[in-house]
């Protein structure tokens, strides 16, 4: 072979080599995207393939364990008969056509819940699943809620504030009128629900788990699953998916900068409530919240350091532990954040005023200076550097689970961090955007005290 000969061998070497590579990355772009991982399995039966939603493909991997293909999971059995079979695959079916008639879940007990369909007349308890309603889109068949959203149906309904039924005080109902409302379901806050589902014949009785919002590990988080599960009750999954992706970006945003932040550049945080020696001087004992309460959850996602990690029922099923003024003097912390409730489960009304319904600061500054005048915290770093601040309940009990809470929060705790971070505009997204109301935070409502001042923006408060 001579030396052209060889050359042109050479190359045409080169270019089907060249052409192979080429071919191969072609090959490699085409291939299917590998599928994300899913961030929770939904409890609902007919999630089959244990992913967040229920679609066709689980209509497909009940197929492939009636044929041997796949093991059976813990909702593959959707209309819960206790065989696997084609009547699973047409409930399925009929739970992505809108037509079941039915649907089963797991509550946020964990216990499984047989809900009717469809769902006309809604009975709802407290904030969270009046709002939720409204997020959803099903405000218009909500005939009925408790004392503490009843005291703000102007704002949570306003196409219906007045023929809204008032079902009284949720931990102390009465069966007899509820009955006669004629409810299709009836969305509890509390948990404890054996009685009301005894004593309420012909009414699911759900509790869908908002009860227990979790911003430390949200994959396990029964809020976020009782999203998607009204979602699936209602007839508004995308919907629920939405808000749930929203939820879980914004949680991410404050996690993805305050998981980098060391233990000391952490300030330390009492989380307390408007209880005891916080409310009345004369009482001996204080409130601090441990790991389970959504409170610390918030302080920790916002990248504060709860002082109440160190007590033995930190990690325990109690929502608080109760300590001595002597106690927090030890603790010495950075800030304090006092958590108030507006209107109890029983409708009474609470000082300090704030909320939607309250425009001026006049009592949550009263209560402000009181909580400051307390001699037994005088010598705290908090009290000196003015770090006290009271927040409202809605951070904690609204349908944002927490979410919100922790936004502000981190606002106070790192502004640095979070100089682009604006609470108000997300809470005001959460009005407009999501709950569909009109209702402008620079003019009303009053939800921190002291506001956060900013240039001349004040956050948490309407602008002077």
């Amino acid at each position: 072979m001579n030396k052209k000969t060889i050359i042109a061998v050479a190359l045409v070497c080169i270019v089907i080599a060249g052409i192979l590579a080429g071919y191969g990355i072609y090959l490699i772009s085409k291939s299917p995207e590998k599928e994300e991982e899913p961030r929770f399995a939904l409890e609902i039966y007919g999630n089959a393939n244990m992913d967040e939603v229920i679609d066709e493909k689980d209509a497909e991997f009940v197929t492939e364990i009636i044929n041997g293909n796949e093991n059976e999971t813990q909702f593959a059995d959707a209309n819960r008969d206790g065989v696997i079979n084609q009547e699973d695959i047409d409930q399925i079916n009929a739970i992505l056509e809108g037509t079941a008639t039915y649907i089963w879940i797991l509550d946020g007990n964990g216990d499984p819940v047989r809900v009717r369909l469809p769902i006309e007349r809604i009975g709802a308890e407290y904030l969270s699943n009046v709002e939720l309603m409204r997020i959803l889109g099903v405000e218009d068949k909500v005939v009925a809620v408790d004392l503490a959203p009843y005291k703000l149906r102007w704002f949570y309904l306003p196409e219906k504030a007045d023929e809204l039924v008032n079902l009284g005080n949720m931990n102390a109902p009465d069966y007899e009128f509820i009955l006669g409302l004629n409810l299709d379901v009836l969305f509890t806050f509390s948990y404890d629900i054996a009685e009301k589902k005894e004593k309420l014949p012909g009414v699911d009785v759900v509790f869908l788990g908002l009860y227990w919002p979790d911003v430390i590990k949200p994959s396990e988080s029964r809020f976020i699953q009782g999203v998607m599960k009204a979602g699936y009750i209602l007839g508004k999954v995308d919907r629920a998916q939405e808000y749930v992706n929203w939820l879980l970006s914004l949680l991410d945003s404050i996690k993805s900068k305050t998981v980098t932040l060391s233990e000391s550049e952490k300030p330390r945080v009492f989380m307390t409530g408007m209880v005891g020696y916080i409310r009345d001087a004369s009482q001996t004992t204080m409130r601090t919240y441990n790991l389970i309460d959504p409170l610390s959850q918030m302080c920790i996602l916002a990248g504060g350091k709860p002082i109440a990690e160190d007590l033995p029922d930190w990690l325990g099923s109690s929502y608080y532990s109760t300590v001595d003024p002597e106690w927090v003097l030890e603790e010495n912390p950075e800030y304090i954040f006092v958590h108030a409730v507006r209107y109890t489960y029983g409708g009474v009304a609470m000082t300090p005023a704030y909320g939607y319904d309250m425009n001026d600061t006049s009592s949550l500054n009263a209560t402000w200076q009181d909580i400051m005048s307390r001699p037994l915290l005088s010598g705290l770093s908090a009290v000196q550097n003015e770090k006290v601040y009271i927040i409202a309940g809605d951070f904690r009990n609204n349908a944002m689970g927490s979410v919100l809470g922790a936004v502000y929060l981190a606002k106070i705790l790192h502004p640095e961090l979070f100089e682009d971070l604006d609470p108000e505009a997300i809470h005001q997204e959460y009005i407009t955007n999501w709950m569909g109301l009109n209702y402008n935070l620079d003019e009303y409502g009053t939800f921190l005290y002291p506001p956060i001042v900013i240039d001349d923006e004040v956050i948490g408060a309407p602008d002077e």
